[in-house]
């Protein structure tokens, strides 16, 4: 098995909103997005969903879903120009765009505050962060790590020179909190991250088992080639890594995304079943024939069919010992310079 990259541990307090002494060259990107899983008493295998992004684009214009945003160059690093953007999947139905504004995003060492319309806040004290989206959603993600897998975490990986990106992310973290006034359980992923590069087609998934099992899967693509593809699946004791992976989309409108993977000493597969699905589309005026253009799919989804395999016992792993999961599936087309 190859070890792949290695992820740097990191106090997310300390770190995830200190950016004053970062560089932000033009284009560069900064976010903090959030996804929230969480149980649905009316259908319990289609579990509620939520996403909050806070971002900022070093560039002076930028559209997204037909929200022209402006912005005042250079940035302040205390008070971003920037946006917040949030779906909601109530069970149900999928609401689109359930914030979408341009804001200012004032940040300091414990949190960022946005002053939108309806006011949205991160903050950290320990282990515990506390996201807030008006008065009628409050999560509460607690970092509970017995392995390093579910630890926060961060690593960085340039491309070409020194464009590329870095991220400091939690692939697993305990939720609690109240939705209009409804108590609610469930599981939370997050991710900072920093991009100072064009962004490119990629399929992403990130997934929780009710055992205490975590995956994600990466594959991102120029012109159809992958440069940089793995599959991470720690079973509840260790971490099983696959650089050698390969992707397949079947279906349109909710699809269906079969995943597969191997090392020296074992396969895997899978299917990612979409059960939603919301977008972001961001266009930016284009330099030449190039078309500047990223569609940004997102996909609450769960686990089917899932298979691992010991390529020299024939031992399996599979569902039955995994439990159920619970995840988001991303694939983005076209690329935005």
């Amino acid at each position: 098995m190859k070890a792949g990259r290695k992820d740097k541990h990191v106090d997310l307090e300390k770190r995830v909103f200190d950016i004053k002494n970062e560089r932000m060259p033009g284009g560069a990107w900064w976010w903090w997005f959030w996804l929230f899983f969480f149980d649905n008493p009316k259908d319990p295998s289609k579990p509620r969903q939520l996403m909050i992004l806070w971002s900022a684009k070093n560039v002076k214009k930028i559209n997204c879903n037909n929200l022209d945003i402006s912005v005042k160059l250079p940035l302040d690093k205390g008070n971003l120009d920037g946006a917040v953007a949030t779906w909601y999947f109530d069970g149900e139905r999928m609401h689109h765009n359930f914030l979408l504004e341009q804001c200012n995003i004032k940040v300091n060492d414990k949190g960022l505050i946005s002053e939108s319309g309806t006011p949205t806040s991160f903050s950290i004290n320990g282990k515990r962060s506390v996201i807030r989206i008006g008065d009628k959603f409050e999560f509460v993600a607690i970092e509970n790590a017995s392995h390093d897998f579910r630890k926060a975490c961060y690593h960085n990986r340039n491309f070409i020179g020194n464009k590329g990106y870095s991220i400091m992310k939690v692939n697993h973290a305990d939720l609690t909190g109240s939705v209009n006034g409804e108590k609610i359980n469930g599981s939370a992923y997050f991710q900072r991250v920093f991009v100072n590069a064009p962004a490119i087609p990629w399929y992403w998934g990130i997934f929780h088992f009710d055992r205490g099992a975590v995956m994600t899967y990466t594959n991102h693509m120029v012109l159809g080639k992958s440069i940089r593809k793995d599959i991470s699946l720690f079973d509840g004791k260790e971490v099983h890594k696959f650089d050698r992976i390969k992707v397949k989309r079947s279906g349109e409108a909710l699809p269906t995304f079969r995943v597969t993977g191997e090392n020296e000493q074992e396969r895997i597969s899978f299917s990612v079943v979409s059960y939603a699905h919301s977008s972001w589309t961001f266009r930016k005026k284009s330099r030449g024939v190039i078309p500047n253009k990223l569609v940004y799919n997102e996909y609450p989804a769960t686990i089917a069919d899932i298979e691992l395999e010991d390529k020299a016992s024939g031992t399996k792993i599979t569902s039955k010992e995994l439990g159920k999961a619970i995840g988001n599936a991303e694939h983005a087309t076209g690329m935005l310079f």
